[in-house]
């Protein structure tokens, strides 16, 4: 009986130890399950999660975004979101920071949502296909002049990255020398010295420094496929003259530079920075397809709806001068006695109407060739009639006055229609700050575009070997940055 009993209590303590077991299994089982299915559920929120900047802006301290939701899951809690800025202070000190969300006033370093539109399906939720408009405090400020970087990420941790803080031109009050030691083939120039991260474009005069031979020179960018020295004759530049050019710049903020000779220097007058100016990769040609006569340029099929103006480059192909002339569709401004040099180009940069159009007036269109560089959206304001300046004294560098030819206080810099009309004389033109002292030449009977910055109190300073040299005053720069 004691046997019996003894067994029979075995089987019982077996029994209750498989079923512990067994509970133990399904337990697990189905927390595994549990957090398969959490792991699962927040892969597919990530899946099913995306937006993009619409819009950003700065002004002093102050940052607004708009974002769109292109995904298809809603945010509801935005206290789950990251703000983060990266940007340099005024000691070019490197701030990152991860703003604070905050549903009241804004205090430094905070950020806010301001508005959803339209938000009619669930209201202060973002939905799919609405637009978010974030608000921000920034503390430290942002040094002016350069581009900062924001990443906003959703609860899922899908993040969207986009820059906020400058477009236009800028300009080197002493111009850094970029110059190249190596002859007869392009060759990369590494501005990563001189410019800021989120540099475009770079504004570069070419000076044949030598007092005799005509040597070739030019820049171009980097992303540009034309070999615009195809023949070793092309791009001449006369001896102890000079002239200016507007190029892209990569991502790396390189562009290229071909030399002849090393007397052939390049120097790095100023850099363009956000949205405006664009620039295309390889400039289009939109050279007119009649001679001798002022054609209208129609630009409405290469440029945006809200391009205000072109950058050109108008390149040479003949051993022989050409008369030209770049004008405002509806302007009388008119130069076409004075040309471009053999073999020779120059920048340009012109206004459009409201039909993007321009006019160009060239001797002979199988002998010079006219490049899109890049399109304008407010950057530059340009004068529908050029503006002549008047002859400073000769022989010496003289300030010239730009609020005196209705250039605004808040304007930075000027680009010069300079002609000669007699022989090659001294025309320098440097920022007014500048300690820049050299004095190439204008050809004698041609013109060229000629650039520059200007001084807080609105002077560049200019230097004429005679008053056979006219300047006018064809458009200034308008910096965009924390507007």
């Amino acid at each position: 009986m004691g046997v019996q009993v003894a067994g029979l209590m075995i089987i019982t303590l077996a029994i209750l130890v498989l079923t512990l077991m067994s509970q133990v299994a399904v337990t697990s089982e189905l927390e595994t399950t549990s957090a398969a299915t959490e792991t699962i559920d927040s892969t597919g929120d990530r899946a099913r999660t995306n937006m993009e900047f619409v819009d950003s802006s700065a002004a002093f301290g102050e940052l607004t975004v708009e974002l769109k939701n292109t995904g298809f899951t809603t945010v509801f809690d935005f206290s789950q979101m990251d703000f983060i800025v990266e940007y340099l202070d005024s000691s070019d000190n490197e701030v990152i920071t991860r703003l604070t969300y905050t549903t009241g006033a804004l205090g430094n370093n905070e950020w806010t949502k301001t508005s959803i539109s339209p938000d009619g399906f669930q209201p202060n939720a973002w939905d799919p296909s609405e637009s978010v408009v974030l608000d921000a405090k920034l503390s430290p400020t942002q040094k002016a002049e350069t581009i900062a970087a924001i990443t906003v990420s959703t609860p899922s941790g899908v993040s969207a990255i986009s820059s906020f803080g400058a477009d236009g031109f800028f300009w080197f009050v002493d111009s850094p020398d970029i110059s190249l030691t190596i002859i007869g083939s392009w060759q990369d120039i590494d501005l990563t010295t001189h410019v800021p991260t989120g540099t475009t474009g770079a504004i570069v005069e070419v000076i044949n420094t030598g007092t005799f031979d005509t040597q070739s020179g030019l820049v171009r960018g980097k992303e540009d496929s034309r070999d615009y020295m195809s023949d070793v004759l092309f791009e001449e530049i006369e001896d102890e003259t000079h002239r200016w050019q507007i190029v892209k710049v990569d991502t790396n903020a390189v562009i290229q530079g071909y030399i002849e000779n090393t007397q052939v220097d390049f120097k790095l007058r100023g850099y363009t920075l956000g949205s405006d100016p664009s620039y295309f990769s390889v400039p289009p040609d939109i050279t007119p397809v009649t001679s001798d006569a002022w054609t209208i340029v129609d630009v409405s099929a290469n440029v945006d709806n809200d391009s205000d103006g072109v950058i050109l480059f108008l390149d040479s192909i003949q051993s022989a001068k050409r008369e030209y002339g770049v004008r405002e569709h509806g302007s009388s401004f008119d130069i076409t006695n004075r040309e471009l040099e053999d073999y020779g180009n120059t920048m340009y940069l012109v206004g459009l109407d409201a039909l993007d159009q321009f006019e160009v007036f060239i001797e002979n269109v199988a002998h010079v060739q006219v490049y899109l560089v890049g399109q304008t959206k407010g950057s530059v304001v340009y004068n529908l009639e050029d503006v002549l300046v008047a002859d400073p004294s000769i022989g010496s560098w003289q300030a010239i006055e730009a609020s005196d030819y209705n250039v605004p206080e808040a304007a930075n810099g000027v680009f010069l229609c300079v002609e000669s009309t007699g022989a090659d004389e001294i025309s320098g033109f440097v920022h007014g700050d500048s300690t820049d002292t050299w004095t190439p030449d204008v050809g004698g009977d041609t013109h060229m575009m000629a650039g520059t910055g200007i001084s807080a109190d609105n002077l560049w300073d200019e230097y004429l070997e005679d008053t056979d040299v006219d300047v006018y005053i064809a458009a200034y720069t308008i910096p965009l940055t924390n507007e």
